[in-house]
């Protein structure tokens, strides 16, 4: 199949394989969806080889029947506590003064940016240029062709444990396939619900999968800050099943058939039959209860999401408001408890639009974001970055999806 881009995503509860092609315009046209229930990864890092081996074989030969070709390459999403995004700054003079800027040199601005010092077990996984300022003008997303003296990038570092990162292609490897790049899950969800004008005025996303929460800010058109909490939808679970002694199963059924994000949403006269543990028969539990454990873990993560906008410094200059996406966002008042916790923010839910005959859509902002950025963002506007030709080396920019450019 043409121009065919795989997807992968490795989630605390499930691995998501997704196959998609441009559209006529440019668009993401999904193919074929893939799932497959994943053991082997927490908070973004795999702990079980062969599981999550056995996982990502399984969602993309399921891709693989639905389609009738073979994937050997898949482009995956990194998380996890170990991975950090910097912003760093690089800078040439151009000679002769006031020339048009060439690829070239805007190549190695963005080279001379990646000089960061990063300790030896860590491994730079992306570099996306920010922002351009040419003799003090900034603001400058496409600097080639214009003229000036002395050309700066601000590109965004992003730095994961070399051997966390070695895991996750090892695992790809082991069902004999390779990684054809990394992109940074909060990045790939971002791009995944955001609208356009929303990445450029100034955006958060929240994603809230199984055990992890990942946070992607931006600023100006691009990322400039992302966060992996050690929350997620899966604590809820586990919180009702310890404090109401349920099951795991049980305590997720009550979850998504009951819960809600603020516990003033049910009725003191709501109740629901709850089945405990070592019980034969289900006992009523006021609704309001259930939903005040519901709650007070989200209130905890939407806390969180508000400490890492405060730390970004960009409090006050996010005028595209904050979407939460992610199944643990499917509660109902999600979106009503973080904007009451950050009350500077307009605050929707959103995922992005799968056809039905895919399944549910809950779940998939970041894989379809990865498609986006595959496909809509050439890497051959800057090529190669390192010269070593593998994904490592790869530079790509947002500027694509920015122009909407097919």
């Amino acid at each position: 199949m043409k121009d065919l881009v795989t997807v992968l995503d490795l989630g605390s509860t499930k691995a998501v394989c997704l196959a998609a092609t441009a559209g006529d315009n440019g668009e993401v046209v999904v193919q074929a969806v893939g799932t497959a229930e994943c053991k082997g990864v927490k908070r973004g890092v795999v702990t079980d080889l062969e599981d999550t081996a056995r996982a990502i074989d399984t969602a993309v030969r399921r891709v693989q029947t639905d389609l009738g070709v073979s994937i050997d390459e898949v482009i995956v999403g990194i998380s996890g506590s170990h991975v950090e995004g910097i912003n760093a700054q690089g800078y040439v003079p151009i000679y002769p003064r006031s020339r048009s800027i060439t690829r070239e040199d805007v190549l190695q601005v963005i080279n001379h940016s990646r000089q960061v010092m990063i300790s030896p077990d860590r491994e730079m996984i992306q570099a996306i240029p920010r922002e351009f300022v040419i003799d003090g003008q900034r603001g400058i997303q496409k600097p080639i062709g214009m003229s000036g003296s002395k050309l700066e990038a601000v590109t965004y570092i992003v730095t994961g444990q070399q051997s966390l990162i070695q895991n996750v292609e090892k695992a790809i490897s082991n069902t004999g396939r390779s990684v054809e790049q990394m992109i940074l899950l909060p990045l790939a969800s971002g791009l995944g619900v955001l609208t356009q004008e929303e990445i450029t005025l100034g955006a958060v996303v929240v994603d809230i999968g199984g055990g992890t929460t990942d946070v992607g800010i931006f600023s100006n058109g691009s990322i400039a800050a992302s966060a992996c909490l050690p929350l997620g939808g899966g604590h809820v679970t586990s919180d009702i099943s310890k404090l109401l002694k349920t099951s795991p199963e049980e305590a997720e059924r009550l979850k998504i058939e009951f819960g809600a994000a603020l516990a003033r949403v049910a009725s003191e006269n709501d109740s629901v039959d709850v089945m405990q543990i070592g019980q034969s028969v289900a006992r009523p539990l006021q609704r309001r209860v259930l939903c005040e454990i519901v709650e007070s873990r989200m209130r905890e993560i939407a806390v969180m999401v508000k400490q890492q906008i405060e730390k970004s410094g960009l409090v006050g200059m996010l005028p595209g408001g904050l979407v939460v996406t992610g199944g643990g966002s499917r509660l109902e008042a999600t979106d009503k408890l973080f904007a009451e916790v950050l009350k500077h923010l307009r605050v929707r839910q959103a995922e992005p639009h799968i056809p039905a005959k895919f399944g549910s859509d809950s779940g998939t902002a970041a894989a379809m974001g990865m498609a986006r950025f595959a496909i809509q963002c050439y890497e051959d506007e800057l090529g190669p970055a390192g010269g070593t030709g593998d994904w490592k080396g790869k530079i790509r920019t947002l500027w694509s999806v920015l122009s909407g450019k097919a």
